[in-house]
């Protein structure tokens, strides 16, 4: 004979109140009546009814989480990345929760979710900025804490060195010959989020004024990603009359944008323009894009090795780990 769970409606009816009072009792019970109170646990009591808070805790004694943390995931690169992560977690018994940050307010009510209820059992923050009271909370956590592309002391982290990328783009350009620089990208809208864009700007930038190039300001665009606002903007930018012989694009995305304008305006990738991206995501190659890559998904691997290896030795010191930058070269840039 098998023998049915009690329920919360067998505890209502036994203690004769309803399931919303049942509830109350087991989750504020300093706002149910004494009398009531007792009732209910007395119920619970003879029907040894287990909560399904309860039975939750007692399954994720064999099912844990790790939360992902990030400003968004509708980029292929954020996919990668989780693709990444879920490829160290499947069949350990560990199950991704996404919590995607969308503005400040969600931020701080991740945080202090996270911090205060032990839903996971570790968090990997993709492109998160942090700020230092952000830092505090996050230090208190009873749970290891990966930060990807961030390396502040403290905290695990797997380091993207944007800057870097943007004076290795620099220099591939250059060395191919590329003299009249430009620059399209996806403006930081986002005070929480790693300046990604503006990190390989600098870099590019940087490299070519060493050369005694000076990028002007018109060969420059830096605006809101939304695809009317990002077209607009390319639109702009390639309706000059002096074009630069190459632009960088500080993602695969905006790169295949700019590649698709361009044909509307004949100008030939790469004979009148070359075009490099950054990411390297999948679809690059069968693009023929030349891109920056930021190998995504084995940064994904390692920020998940790094977060299970805390998790086993949870006084291990905080590692921090540089992802390799490398050139993809594809026809988008040319063959010289």
């Amino acid at each position: 004979m098998i023998i049915r769970a009690a329920t919360i409606y067998d505890v209502a009816k036994k203690a004769g109140v309803s399931p919303s009072t049942v509830s109350r009792v087991l989750n504020e019970p300093s706002k149910v009546a004494a009398e009531k109170r007792d009732a209910v646990k007395k119920a619970v009591t003879e029907l040894q009814f287990i909560p399904k808070a309860a039975a939750v805790a007692n399954a994720r004694k064999l099912y844990h989480k790790i939360g992902v943390i990030a400003p968004f995931f509708t980029e292929p690169s954020y996919m990668q990345r989780l693709r990444g992560i879920s490829s160290v977690l499947t069949g350990l018994h560990y199950e991704l929760v996404i919590y995607a940050i969308d503005e400040i307010t969600d931020l701080d009510t991740y945080l202090e979710m996270l911090v205060t209820s032990n839903r996971v059992d570790g968090l990997i923050a993709l492109c998160m900025k942090f700020d230092e009271e952000e830092k505090l909370i996050l230090k208190k956590a009873n749970f290891p804490v990966c930060l990807v592309e961030d390396d502040s002391e403290g905290f695990d982290s797997v380091i993207v060195k944007n800057l870097e990328g943007g004076q290795e783009a620099a220099e591939f350009l250059y060395r191919k010959g590329y003299r009249n620089p430009g620059f399209i990208g996806e403006k930081t809208s986002r005070a929480y989020a790693i300046p990604a864009t503006e990190e390989r700007l600098t870099g590019f930038s940087f490299f070519f004024a060493n050369q005694g190039i000076i990028i002007p300001k018109n060969h420059t665009w830096i605006g809101e990603f939304s695809e009317k606002k990002l077209d607009e903007g390319i639109r702009n930018f390639l309706q000059q009359e002096n074009l630069p012989d190459c632009i960088f694009c500080s993602s695969d995305i905006i790169a295949a944008r700019v590649i698709t304008i361009a044909g509307e305006y004949n100008l030939t990738v790469p004979d009148t323009i070359a075009v490099l991206g950054f990411d390297d995501i999948d679809v690059s190659r069968y693009m023929g894009l030349s891109s920056v890559n930021q190998n995504l998904d084995e940064s994904g691997k390692i920020a998940a090795e790094l977060i299970l290896g805390h998790i086993k030795d949870p006084a291990r010191v905080a590692r921090k780990m540089v992802v390799p930058l490398s050139i993809c070269e594809r026809a988008t840039t040319g063959r010289g």
